[in-house]
């Protein structure tokens, strides 16, 4: 029968009576697969060999066992009998086999049965197989076109000793013979399909269509053969049910035949059929066709059993079956490892999931922009642009864009960053905590799902920058820039702005610093405009007032509409005492814009915060309001918060609370307006009203110490002294410059009835320094008046007096008014202190700064004496002496009396500053330096700031 290599499509003709019922392995000669070969039931037995009569053997005990359990290729079935021809001269017998049996444990192969009995079809069963209903030979269609050149004789070899290889012809399909001997009826020759290259003779049996030339013309052809063309090779797929891998691999001139692989354990090694080469294979295929026939030709032929002694065999199955592992592992390795690399070739990349955190934005920005159109790329875009402006009014325009953005693309990490810079950028240290809270969260889901990209590191340090003034975000700050700087994928831009942060985090410590890293972003980036906006400041935070005036004058010379720059120079000039040149700024640009809202509403502002006229700045706010319909929204509703609070300035709170409530009608997050509400209902005692108020000021005010001391006025107000007792404390310990914090935190202790806590903390506030309650920015939009927030709480310290000759309370409810500003009230209370205590330092200290102020000079000196002489450990009496001595133009003895001051307590900046200011004169550098450490210490100290000013002019 004839068999088809199911690896390389490789046919070659093999004699039927060597396959068992179970079937045989094979080994093909071109490729060296192995595989399964069963029995064809509708083949018949070939009439060119006569069938041999069965040879005697003695049957063994082995022969008849079963195979053992081990037996690794038991379910192959038994390998075929050794029939042995008829030899001209006996062949030396086999050698028998060693004692030490190798693979004795395999057991012995069962006796061959008889070579004329039946075979056994295990497929019986099943019935006979179905006609193709295409009338085509599945074996043509599977090799594909027949061969241009006719193939070699096929080599077949008798199982008897010493046979003769017998050139077969495939049997042609009208030969009685075969027929009949034939133990089954033959099929009706089907129809031929093609001719014989040669003879064009018509091929009816399958065999000769496979080979394309028929009997006669294979007969007449030289033994080399006729040159063969290349065809191409079909190859079968591994995964049918009889594949199996090879063994060994073929080596360079090895056999070519189609060998039958006994099974392991048998003892002798049965003949197999040596058949020619394929006539489509290989040269090496081919050479070894040559080889097979010339063998032919002389008559001889190799038997198995010649190769070696059964131990070599074993040895070589030993060989074999640890190439078969080692082979199957690395083949199984390389297989994966291709399967894998397949599959992350063809398999799409993974969609990216969208952060909790931008899930939980989304909701609310939509409602924010329901008629959304355009493309996520188109946004950003656009926001883009609007970033590149380097102008405070384009950063809320970009922070619209990026919303949008993101929200027609929730996976876009750009828009995250771009949405994080716009905001931290535009709004600054006014970026309330739940916003500053959601933007972190943002940035840092986009940080794990992208990496730390130089985009999302620049974004998230300037976030943190507009918590400058807590020293954990400062220095994470400082740490992402660094980062970015080091990345070498970041652009100059990037390290630009990388110095940027760098530079604005050294602001309030270093001006040096700060000045080396905005230079280092003026060479990356010259185009930046913010640059020498900040450069300013960091002339600024070093007390070069002028240098940073100068710095803003030549960026507004170039760019004359820069209102950062225009704000920064008009604020330092109020800072240093010169609003009238402030003014004179903003006029200059009104005459040359006459309708700039923004430079029409400051000069509005100079007046009721700066110039202590309400009344005119109500009158000019007004005027502004009457062309409220050529203005946006956003932009009439900052007028009305100003006009709120020049109303509430002028004494007019009900008219305040009105434009407030309007303001609030077009913005309603707008906590600027909260605040002048919030205010007049702390004023008027309406705790419901202040509460509904308050979350529109919480984390929006800029200041986050300012919001706890409202707070904790709101909780007095609600009959919670000791809740209140703890923002106070809060309040001290995230600025320590705010002594009306520490004055309400007395006063909440009093509240609660807790007479030792509150005179520890009233004490506190008695020592610290008097002329100085609380930090107060100028021009600022949370406009508050003086003493604003100690006010409403008097009469609960004097709750604490056991009897009338307690001095205590009376002492301290005396510098609660004298921080009110009331000093007529403070004055009186002082006075009662003296009646049941004369040598109160306390009370003759702050008696004697009430006669400075109003300028009693002899009265103010004759106290000052009196207190030092009864508390010469106290620092406000020191300090009181030196300040009367200095109005008194007594330089050495006020420059004794301040320097014992400031040895008794160091944090006294009026002393800080009094002292430079007298010692200019002589020692102009040392008061400098003074005055420089007193601006570090608390930035909104304006008195420092006038002092140097005047010393660089």
């Amino acid at each position: 029968m004839r068999i088809v290599c199911q690896k390389c499509a490789a046919a070659y003709a093999i004699d039927d009576r060597l396959i068992t019922a179970k079937g045989v392995r094979a080994q093909c000669p071109r490729c060296r697969n192995l595989q399964l070969v069963r029995r064809d039931p509708s083949a018949v037995p070939s009439g060119d060999v006569p069938a041999a009569p069965p040879r005697p053997s003695a049957p063994t005990p082995a022969s008849s066992a079963p195979p053992p359990a081990d037996d690794l290729f038991g379910d192959f079935g038994n390998p075929p009998a050794a029939v042995e021809p008829p030899a001209p001269q006996a062949r030396p017998a086999k050698a028998a086999a060693p004692e030490a049996d190798l693979f004795a444990d395999f057991g012995a192969l069962p006796a061959p049965s008889p070579a004329t009995a039946p075979p056994v079809d295990p497929f019986a069963a099943l019935g006979p197989a179905p006609e193709s209903s295409g009338g085509g030979d599945p074996l043509l269609d599977f090799l594909g076109p027949a061969p241009t050149a006719p193939p070699a004789p096929v080599a077949r070899i008798s199982s008897e000793p010493g046979a003769v290889p017998v050139s077969v012809a495939p049997p042609a399909a009208a030969a009685p013979q075969r027929t009949a001997a034939a133990p089954v009826a033959a099929a009706a020759p089907k129809p031929a399909t093609m001719g014989c290259r040669t003879c064009n003779k018509p091929l009816l049996d399958p065999f000769d269509q496979a080979l394309g030339i028929c009997d006669d013309c294979r007969q007449r052809e030289p033994a080399g053969g006729a040159p063969k063309a290349a065809a191409p090779v079909p190859v079968a797929a591994p995964g049918t049910a009889d594949f199996l891998p090879p063994l060994t691999a073929p080596e360079e001139g090895g056999a070519d035949s189609l060998e039958l692989m006994p099974r392991e354990g048998s003892r002798a090694a049965s003949g197999v059929p040596s058949l020619g080469s394929e006539p489509r294979s290989n040269p090496r295929a081919a050479s070894g066709a040559a080889r097979s026939q010339s063998n032919v030709r002389s008559g001889s032929a190799e038997m198995p059993g010649s190769r070696g002694s059964s131990g070599g065999g074993r040895w070589a199955l030993v060989g074999g079956l640890t190439l078969l592992v080692v082979g199957t592992g690395v083949g199984g390795y390389f297989f994966v490892q291709h399967q894998e690399q397949e599959r992350r070739r063809t398999e799409s990349p993974p969609v990216a999931v969208i952060p909790e955190a931008v899930k939980a934005v989304l909701p609310r920005w939509k409602l924010k922009y329901l008629m959304l159109e355009g493309t996520s790329a188109e946004r950003l875009a656009e926001g883009q642009q609007q970033l590149a402006r380097d102008e405070r009014s384009s950063y809320s325009e970009a922070e619209e864009s990026f919303q949008q953005a993101l929200l027609l693309d929730p996976r876009s990490d750009a828009a995250i960053a771009g949405y994080v810079q716009a905001l931290a950028l535009g709004r600054g240290a006014g970026l309330d905590e739940s916003t500053f809270s959601e933007a972190s969260a943002l940035i840092e889901a986009s940080e794990s799902r992208a990496g730390r990209t130089p985009l999302l590191l620049l974004a998230h340090a300037n976030l943190l920058l507009t918590r400058s003034r807590q020293s954990e975000p400062l220095d994470r700050a400082k740490a992402l820039a660094n980062e970015l700087l080091v990345q070498a994928q970041a652009t100059n831009e990037q390290k630009a702005e990388a110095n940027l942060v760098l530079g604005r985090a050294y602001l309030s410590t270093s001006g040096g610093l700060a000045r080396k890293h905005f230079d280092s972003a003026q060479q990356l980036a010259p185009e930046f405009k913010r640059i020498q906006y900040y450069r300013a400041l960091a002339h600024e935070s070093d007390g070069e007032y002028s240098l940073a005036l100068e710095t803003l004058r030549k960026r507004l010379t170039v760019d004359p509409r820069d209102w950062d720059s225009l704000a920064a120079t008009s604020r330092i000039y109020q800072e240093v005492g010169e609003v009238g040149e402030a003014r004179r700024l903003y006029e200059a640009r009104v005459k040359a814009d006459p309708g700039e809202l923004r430079a029409l509403l400051p000069l509005a502002v100079l007046r009721y915060q700066m110039e202590g006229n309400p009344a005119t700045g109500v009158r000019e706010l007004r005027a502004l309001l009457k062309s409220r319909d050529s203005h946006g929204g956003r932009d009439v509703a900052e007028v009305l918060v100003h006009l709120a609070a020049a109303e509430r300035a002028a004494g007019n709170s009900e008219a305040g609370v009105k434009s407030a409530e309007e303001a609030l009608g077009l913005v309603k997050e707008l906590p600027e307006a909260h605040l002048q509400v919030f205010l007049v209902a702390l004023e008027q005692r309406d705790a419901a009203r202040a509460r509904k108020h308050l979350d529109g000021i919480k984390g929006r005010l800029e200041d986050r110490a300012l919001e706890l001391v409202l707070e904790g006025r709101l909780l007095l107000l609600e009959k919670k002294p000791a809740e209140a007792l703890e923002r106070f404390q809060d309040a001290l310990t995230r600025d320590e410059r705010r002594l009306d914090a520490q004055l309400l935190a007395g006063v909440a202790a009093a509240g609660a009835k807790r007479r030792e806590d509150a005179f520890r903390a009233l004490n506190l506030a008695l020592r610290a320094d008097p002329l100085r309650l609380e930090p107060r920015p100028v021009a600022t939009r949370f406009w508050m008046r003086p003493s604003e927030t100690v006010r409403g709480v008097e009469d609960v310290i004097l709750s604490l007096a056991e009897n009338a000759e307690d001095p205590g309370p009376y002492l301290y409810e005396g510098l609660l008014r004298f921080h009110q500003g009331d000093l007529d009230a403070a004055d009186r209370h002082f006075r009662d202190v003296l009646e049941s205590d004369a040598n109160n330092a306390g009370a003759l200290s702050y008696r004697a700064l009430i006669a400075l102020r109003r300028g009693n000079l002899a009265e103010a000196r004759a106290l000052s004496t009196r207190a030092v002489s009864a508390g010469r450990q106290l620092p406000v009496a020191h300090l009181a002496q030196g300040l009367v001595l200095a109005e008194s133009r007594q330089v050495e003895p006020a420059k004794r009396s301040l320097r014992e001051a400031l040895g008794l307590s160091p944090t006294l900046l009026s002393a800080k500053a009094r002292l430079a200011e007298l010692e200019a004169a002589q020692r102009r550098d040392d008061a400098r330096t003074q005055l420089v450490k007193v601006v570090g210490l608390d930035p909104a100290y304006l008195p420092a700031k006038r002092m140097l000013y005047l010393l660089e002019r």
